[in-house]
């Protein structure tokens, strides 16, 4: 296979799962002698880049919210045009586009590049009626972010959300498939072994995850006071926000703040448990993360992704959205019994070898 040129354009690389994602898949094709570039709205930096992985901002200051409304979104795109192809000239044509996030889905559909794909890594569904219930200007505008996918190439990071986009209302795209998110399982397994001091020594639940709504973590605390003699590990940028809502529910004693970690998998791996509570998600890379770490997982069952990993008798693991009880309950009892399952086979499907070479074979449908 030729070395391709590969575009991947995304809000930031602020430390969320998506960014996460498009790092790892960069990280791989650079390894194998491809080049890859990041082109950012803004300059937020919470992960750690690889040297050989270049990437520019498109604006330095202002609001992301400013220059994607729908009066300036025309100028943004322009300017984004422009920058790419002044790249390009330097860097050679690029085979493959990849856009990520609603703000940069936005930008991205008017600018026309050539085999562009939109990776979409949440519930369309569930985020349009989430915004509809909390007011009327966030759900219109979440209309007008999912409506730029109609007639665009989607890649869909599992098969929920392939599913649900094949029979939704809300967009027509040309086409839509499924690749999975990767896991490099050598790299968390390694990171896993890493020596940190903070990593409490005693028995602890963990979290990962933003604190917001979707995340649920009022399901998850309520859920934790009925999960006795072990403490939660939260591992979250906006720690101020997760102690407010840790207050309400009584349990502020009860969690370690932990705040973002860049290597988050020794902490998963020293976890007796990994729960998660999200009422939606894309895929939950968390999950096959904490299973490469041999960290049990107790998940609610939500759309999409969980019941795509957690398989077979881990299926036993998934519980009923927003249900505390039930929750409570299967912490308690996998916390007391002996795990004896092999996790293996269960995460094979995301080695970032094979995701990262079905991204690649992408970049060969380039005319």
């Amino acid at each position: 296979m030729s070395k391709k040129n590969i575009a991947i354009y995304i809000d930031s690389l602020a430390g969320g799962g998506a960014e996460r994602v498009m790092l790892d898949i960069a990280k791989y094709l650079t390894e194998l002698g491809h080049k890859v570039v990041f082109f950012l709205l803004e300059p937020v930096i919470d992960y750690e880049v690889a040297p050989q992985i270049k990437y520019h901002v498109l604006y330095q200051t202002g609001k992301r919210s400013k220059f994607t409304n729908r009066f300036h979104i025309k100028k943004t795109a322009a300017d984004m045009t422009r920058l790419v192809e002044h790249v390009a000239s330097k860097e050679g044509r690029f085979d493959l586009h990849l856009s990520n996030l609603d703000s940069t889905n936005h930008v991205l559909s008017r600018c026309h590049f050539e085999n562009t794909y939109y990776v979409i890594h949440n519930a369309i569904s569930q985020e349009i009626k989430r915004a509809k219930k909390s007011q009327i200007f966030r759900y219109f505008k979440t209309l007008r972010e999912k409506r730029v996918l109609n007639g665009k190439d989607l890649i869909a990071v599992s098969n929920g959300i392939t599913e649900e986009i094949k029979n939704t209302d809300f967009i027509s795209p040309k086409s839509v498939q499924t690749i999975y998110n990767p896991c490099d399982i050598e790299f968390v397994r390694a990171q896993a072994k890493v020596a940190n001091e903070q990593i409490p020594d005693i028995p602890y639940l963990i979290h990962i995850g933003r604190v917001v709504k979707q995340k649920r973590h009022d399901v998850l605390f309520k859920a934790l006071q009925n999960v006795p003699n072990i403490p939660l590990v939260l591992l979250c940028k906006n720690v101020k926000k997760a102690k407010k809502l840790a207050d309400k529910y009584g349990v502020t004693e009860r969690i370690i703040f932990a705040g973002f970690q860049t290597n988050p998998y020794n902490w998963i791996a020293n976890a007796k448990l990994m729960v998660f509570s999200s009422d939606f998600e894309g895929l939950g890379m968390v999950l096959v993360e904490s299973l490469a770490c041999n960290t049990p997982v107790v998940s609610t069952n939500c759309p999409y992704g969980p019941n795509e990993i957690l398989t077979r008798e881990l299926a036993n693991n998934l519980v009923p959205v927003a249900d505390a009880d039930a929750l409570a309950k299967r912490i308690n009892a996998v916390l007391n019994t002996a795990s004896t399952i092999d996790f293996n086979s269960h995460i094979e499907k995301f080695r970032l070898e094979c995701i990262a070479l079905q991204y690649l074979k992408l970049a060969e449908t380039s005319n």
